[in-house]
């Protein structure tokens, strides 16, 4: 997956290279002008064409390595940054970046999805939904192709496995909003983990503002970019909050065990975790709450209190 802070860094770097080019383009303008006017010419913007008779109507010069060309205020404030000699090559090679794109993402999923796959057979996997803790877990990767990569877990039984809890990789090539709406048409009877994953280029803003509002209790959404390891969701979902140690690779993943002591409080020596505290926490009524820890085999209830003891 690569060193975050390496990634962040290098992204870091970049930007602040960008700026002091166009900085720099600025101020080589500025000094193009200072000729240009001391010799009483008037020129035209190189990308609209427009006369240009004022030092204040000039924004800078194409970014295009080593053209001189000046582009007007208008046209610099609005990122038109190259002449019309050179924005042809600058579109071409935008485009060959964009191509690229889609294979980028291929190779940054695939990786992720053997992330996943790993850290659910070293944790042993998720035991927990919202309805409930999950016992005796197993999982079993129902899909390893690209697009349709699916995890499923099971409560083992005597008999047969019970389907409780499904988690998907969607790589971000088309309409989330789209296929989101269409997902949640079909009643799958167990609860959703959907990770959409991109690289930084390809998660738009207004992509990213749906994923961190999104709410609906059957499904808990991740956007995962895989070029800086960010992970995105609605953090006032608070059991999609708890599922992220699961999804995001900075995080260390934790069982529905783990999460109840480190939420509960210590008295005379024992974790005492309350009805009350652990709704809260969840997101879910006192009532919930109550009969969730009561099915909880680890948990011993104190008679009279909505609180129990976490066994040892």
């Amino acid at each position: 997956m690569g060193n975050k802070e390496e990634i962040v860094d290098e992204i870091e770097l970049a930007r602040k290279h960008l700026e002091e080019d166009v900085h720099k383009k600025e101020i080589e303008a500025e000094e193009k002008l200072d000729e240009i006017l001391s010799k009483g010419k008037m020129e035209f913007c190189s990308r609209c064409g427009k006369k240009i008779d004022s030092r204040m109507d000039w924004g800078g010069k194409c970014l295009h390595e080593g053209c001189e060309n000046l582009i007007c205020r208008e046209c610099w404030d609005s990122e038109k940054r190259f002449c019309r000699k050179h924005i042809d090559d600058y579109v071409k090679r935008e485009k060959k970046r964009a191509e690229a794109r889609p294979s980028r993402i291929k190779r940054l999923t695939l990786s992720y999805m053997d992330f996943l796959r790993d850290r659910f057979e070293k944790f042993e996997c998720m035991d927990w939904t919202p309805d409930g803790p999950i016992e005796k877990p197993v999982f079993k990767v129902k899909s390893k192709s690209y697009g349709k990569f699916r995890i499923v877990v099971y409560r083992k039984g005597w008999v047969r496995k019970e389907p409780k809890l499904e988690l998907l990789v969607i790589p971000n090539e088309g309409n989330i909003e789209r296929l989101i709406s269409d997902f949640m048409e079909a009643e799958r009877g167990i609860h959703s983990i959907i990770i959409f994953t991109g690289d930084t280029a390809s998660i738009r803003p207004e992509t990213k503002e749906f994923v961190e509002k999104f709410s609906d209790k059957r499904v808990s959404l991740f956007m995962e970019d895989l070029e800086t390891n960010k992970t995105y969701f609605n953090p006032k979902e608070r059991m999609t909050e708890k599922y992220s140690s699961w999804i995001d690779p900075s995080k260390v993943p934790m069982k529905f065990r783990d999460i109840l002591a480190e939420i509960a409080e210590s008295m005379s020596g024992r974790k005492i975790i309350s009805a009350k505290k652990f709704s809260g926490e969840f997101g879910v009524d006192k009532k919930t709450g109550m009969r969730i820890l009561g099915e909880c085999k680890f948990l011993e209830g104190i008679k009279g209190t909505d609180s129990f003891i976490l066994k040892e």
